[in-house]
């Protein structure tokens, strides 16, 4: 399949549409997620679906890294952070552990499994689905205004793709306009069957509307809070980091915190002058670089990561290399996750879902 990262998908976003979209998103805050039973949509696209999962495989790593990334940018936004603290499920590095890799776990079902009824990729929407409804209830019944609203569902939408819709280049994702219509298609029907709106869904009909929807959670609701961070925040995110460590031991809270900001195009966090091309001008250039008071590690992580994505993932072999460890941590986590024996001990070790 031809493929050309060259190839234009940017377009221009209308200033009016991302108004429009970020009052919809102000109303949903007191909408709570409507948890009926699951359906695909009328508009449901085999083929699309499909291609989606593809450009998914072919970009595993890259993939990974901008989700990741992306998780750290929502958990900053008060209203999810106040429910995840509420749960008391990933606060400290092992309960974050199970946590995370259990939705790792989730997210590769509706990946690789096809989704239809009775398969694996529709038990487990069916589970997150029933567990997002038993949280927003509990939470609701301490406080009233405690919910997962509407909003925070599109919010999360952009924790799980937003980095790569809007910067897919920098990330190092190899695709074409027809791939991206096919992922966005993909996630807007998980969307749809986790119960979000068709007027909230950030993802829509096609890739621009959709990359104007995240760049209006980007903008307007993640810049501010990352800019702000809380001291919650810090502990929930370096809960996260800590945790996921036995996945894939080469991340660090200061250089993935830092390479969030930089996917999210936070003015003054770039790290190559290229950035604030890839970021359609978004990012505006800086002489200061904020990530040299880190310690050695950090730089070094934040530098590998940097220059990885944005300039060896084009390569192949480089390519594949990299996604196949990805396929080899997915099997050792499974089986035989040594470091979190190390970690965590043998029992915590080893999460399951679709028991």
């Amino acid at each position: 399949m031809h493929r050309n990262n060259n190839e234009s998908i940017k377009a221009v976003p209308s200033s009016s549409d991302q108004s429009y979209y970020l009052k919809i998103l102000d109303q949903g805050a007191n909408i709570s997620v409507d948890y009926g039973e699951i359906e695909l949509p009328e508009w449901y696209d085999d083929e699309k679906y499909r291609r989606g999962q593809e450009l998914f495989k072919r970009n595993f790593f890259a993939m990974f890294v901008g989700k990741l990334c992306g998780l750290l940018a929502i958990i900053t936004v008060p209203s999810i952070l106040r429910v995840l603290v509420h749960t008391n499920q990933s606060s400290e590095p092992r309960t974050a552990y199970r946590r995370y890799l259990s939705t790792i776990y989730h997210t590769l079902e509706w990946y690789y499994e096809e989704m239809k009824p009775n398969s694996r990729a529709w038990k487990s929407v069916t589970y997150v689905r029933k567990t997002h409804a038993g949280v927003s209830r509990h939470a609701s019944s301490v406080d009233s205004k405690m919910i997962i609203s509407q909003r925070d569902m599109a919010i999360t939408q952009f924790g799980f793709i937003g980095c790569i819709i809007i910067n897919y280049r920098m990330l190092g994702v190899q695709c074409d306009q027809r791939d991206m219509d096919a992922f966005v298609h993909f996630w807007r029907v998980i969307g749809h069957m986790m119960g979000i709106e068709e007027r909230f869904n950030a993802c829509t009909d096609c890739f621009e509307t959709t990359e104007q929807r995240m760049l209006v959670i980007a903008k307007e609701i993640l810049r501010p809070t990352l800019l702000n961070q809380t001291e919650q925040f810090v502990h929930m995110g370096k809960a996260l980091i800590d945790g996921l460590w036995c996945f894939n031991p080469f991340i660090e809270f200061d250089s993935f915190t830092y390479m969030t900001m930089r996917l999210i195009n936070v003015p003054g966090y770039h790290y190559f002058d290229t950035d604030t091309v890839h970021s359609g001008g978004d990012c505006e250039p800086s002489k200061v670089r904020r990530y040299e008071h880190f310690g050695y590690y950090a730089r070094f992580v934040l530098f590998t990561m940097a220059y990885l994505h944005s300039f060896l993932l084009r390569i192949s072999v480089i390519r594949w290399y990299f996604n196949s460890q990805m396929l080899l941590a997915r099997f050792l986590i499974t089986y035989f996750p040594f470091l979190a024996f190390f970690k965590f001990g043998i029992r915590d070790s080893y999460v399951r879902i679709l028991k």
